[in-house]
């Protein structure tokens, strides 16, 4: 008889702002075995090191050898494990007896270390809008309205171009305003409508003059004119609404341009000028922060259609994916706990997937073991751990 990988894991871990200390994770699996000539004491260490392995490998462990765990769960050889945090303890919770098989689930109490990380090899994609200049009458100078649309492109272009861990894959053409109230739930909508894993929300806080009179002593040279370019962003998870991180940059840079003359926002002058030259340092650095932010974070794909046993998921070789690739399918789900904290909640499928066709933004996925993909929905999630 051979035993189907039955594995499924539920993991719950407290959202967290970039504001709080990291939290402890927990982590719940189950593993199944085949018992063979009666021999349960076998069996249940089979099942055992399933579950263990299952629940380190989603928390992002190396796992070199499943025999030995915490608390004597198992007595023979050792487990070696290296990972992003610290196992803290590993508790047997139950063990079920059904025919010849047995299903065992353990939890597992893990605290992220901040200090260390294991970057994930896909790149996670990322949704933006048109930035909003905040004080409008600025961009009269230059007449310069179109300015905060011409900048998100341009970042856009810098993701695509440079950026290691993440894809601003799209720019959406309308405004919405950041750190708003109904920023949490604008992110999740425009997410679920684009497909993104996270939405990078940004404004102009400040794109006034500045200008410089001449002293006395040097009156033949004309006055010193600057701008100021002040941008604000936000980057949410755009499944849960969660704020990963915020950022705030800006520059002054010397303003070339007749302050009564209109300046193109997408041409050469202005960007082959000081001011330009020194806004596409700024765009390289924000570029930077958010790929350092997502770095070692999970990259997540959704599945975007269903049929004929097989799934079409909303990552491909943009973001790294490649034929033979296999991954999980899971599932999320929110709920709060007693003290009104948000607990997330991750149920994985029992069948691994593998890629068999990728795309410039997608790929096919089948079952890798060809047991039928059972309960997959649009919006489920896929992922190499």
């Amino acid at each position: 008889m051979k035993l189907v990988n039955l594995t499924k894991i539920l993991l719950c871990s407290s959202l967290l702002t970039i504001s709080l200390p990291a939290l402890s994770i927990w982590f719940e699996a189950s593993g199944q075995a085949v018992i063979h000539n009666g021999d349960k004491t076998i069996a249940k260490q089979q099942a055992t090191q399933e579950a263990i392995k299952q629940a380190l490998l989603f928390a992002g462990a190396s796992v070199k050898s499943v025999q030995h765990m915490a608390n004597g769960l198992i007595s023979e050889d050792r487990l070696e494990v290296t990972t992003s945090g610290e196992v803290a303890s590993v508790e047997l919770i139950s063990e079920v007896y059904q025919g010849d098989v047995i299903t065992v689930s353990v939890r597992a109490d893990i605290f992220p270390q901040e200090t260390f990380c294991s970057a994930s090899d896909y790149k996670k994609n990322i949704i933006t809008t048109w930035y909003k200049i905040n004080k409008r009458q600025q961009a009269a100078v230059g007449n310069m309205f179109d300015f905060g649309k011409v900048l998100a492109n341009r970042l856009q272009q810098a993701s695509q171009k440079f950026a290691q861990h993440s894809n601003i894959n799209a720019v959406e053409n309308y405004y919405i305003q950041p750190n708003s109230h109904h920023s949490p739930s604008q992110a999740m909508t425009l997410a679920k409508k684009t497909g993104a894993q996270y939405v990078l929300l940004g404004e102009i806080l400040d794109f006034g003059i500045e200008t410089e009179k001449s002293s006395k002593l040097t009156f033949w040279k004309e006055n010193k004119i600057s701008r100021n370019l002040s941008l604000a962003f936000s980057l949410y998870d755009g499944n849960s609404g969660e704020l990963i991180f915020k950022d705030q940059v800006s520059i002054t840079a010397p303003w070339r341009f007749n302050l009564h003359s209109m300046v193109n926002s997408e041409g050469p002058a202005l960007w082959q000028s000081g001011f330009g030259k020194a806004t596409q340092e700024l765009i390289l650095e924000i570029n930077k922060n958010i790929d350092d932010t997502v770095s070692c974070l999970p990259a997540y794909g959704r599945v975007v259609a269903t049929g004929n046993e097989q799934l079409t998921i909303n990552i491909g070789k943009q973001n790294g994916v490649k034929e033979g690739d296999v991954l999980t399918l899971f599932q999320v789900n929110y709920v709060y706990d007693d003290n009104n904290q948000t607990l997330k909640h991750y149920q994985l499928h029992p069948e691994k997937v593998k890629v068999t066709s990728v795309f410039h933004q997608s790929a096919i996925v089948v079952s890798q073991n060809g047991v039928p993909l059972a309960n997959i929905q649009p919006n489920d999630f896929v992922a190499r751990r």
